[in-house]
C-alpha cells in the first residue's frame, strides 16, 4: 500500500495548459505510473480544489494527495484498465472529496442549504458569454477575474472552473460533478452572468 507521505504535493506556479490536462497536447501518463500522474496533474488539481475551497492550503493539498492515493488503490485492486478516462477520474475524485469538505463545514456551523435548480437556458447565450469571459481571462485582468470568480456561489464556481479554466467539455463537466448536461449548462449560464456583472462593476469589462 502506498504511503500517503511519499506523495509530495506542491503548488505549481506555472500556467497549466487546459488542453493538455483535458487530453490534448503532450501524451497523458499511464494510470499505473503514479509518479508520472502526480507530476502531470498535481498543479491543475491543486488550483481547481483551491479555487473551489477559496484558498490553496493544507486542506487542498490533503484532498489532492488523497486523490492520488485512491488512484493507486484503484489500479492495484482492479487494474489500470478500470480507469477509463484518467483526467475525468482524477477531477471527479477530487471534486467529490471537496464536496465532502463543504458538507463537513456545513455540519460544524449547523447550517443547511437547500438548492433547487431546473431547466436549461439558451446555450447560445452561454457560449457568447463564455467567449467574452475567456478573452478577459487571457488579458492582463486575469487576476481580477479570478478574484471575482472566487466570490461566486459554490456550485456555479465549480462549473465555471471546470469549463473555463480546465477547458473541459460540458459532458466532461457533467461527469466530474455528477449532474446532467442540461444542469451544467444552467449553472454555467448563471455563473457567467453573475461573473460578468461583477467584472463590469469592477471596471474590467
Amino acid at each position: 500500500m502506498v504511503n500517503r507521505k511519499t506523495i509530495q504535493v506542491r503548488e505549481d506556479k506555472s500556467t497549466t495548459n487546459p488542453s493538455a490536462v483535458a487530453g490534448g497536447g503532450a501524451p497523458l501518463p499511464d494510470a499505473g505510473d503514479l509518479m508520472a500522474v502526480v507530476a502531470h496533474y498535481q498543479g491543475a488539481l491543486l488550483r481547481y480544489v483551491g479555487r473551489m475551497l477559496g484558498t490553496t492550503d493544507h486542506e487542498a493539498e490533503d484532498i489532492v494527495q488523497e486523490t492520488f492515493v485512491r488512484l493507486h488503490l484503484q489500479v492495484t485492486a482492479k487494474g489500470r484498465q478500470s480507469v477509463r478516462n484518467l483526467t475525468t477520474w482524477l477531477f471527479r475524485t477530487a471534486h467529490n472529496q471537496t464536496i465532502d469538505v463543504f458538507r463537513r463545514r456545513a455540519r460544524r456551523i449547523k447550517s443547511a442549504e437547500t438548492t433547487a435548480e431546473s431547466a436549461s437556458l439558451a446555450q447560445e447565450q452561454a457560449a457568447d458569454e463564455l467567449d467574452a469571459l475567456g478573452e478577459v481571462l487571457r488579458r492582463e485582468a486575469r487576476e481580477v477575474a479570478l478574484r471575482e470568480l472566487a466570490k461566486l456561489d459554490d456550485q456555479q464556481r465549480q462549473i465555471v472552473l471546470l469549463k473555463i479554466i480546465q477547458g473541459m467539455t460540458l459532458r466532461q463537466v457533467a461527469e466530474v460533478v455528477g449532474i446532467s448536461v442540461s444542469l451544467v449548462n444552467y449553472r454555467l449560464n448563471k455563473g457567467l452572468t453573475e461573473l460578468a456583472r461583477r467584472l463590469q462593476k469592477a471596471g474590467v469589462v
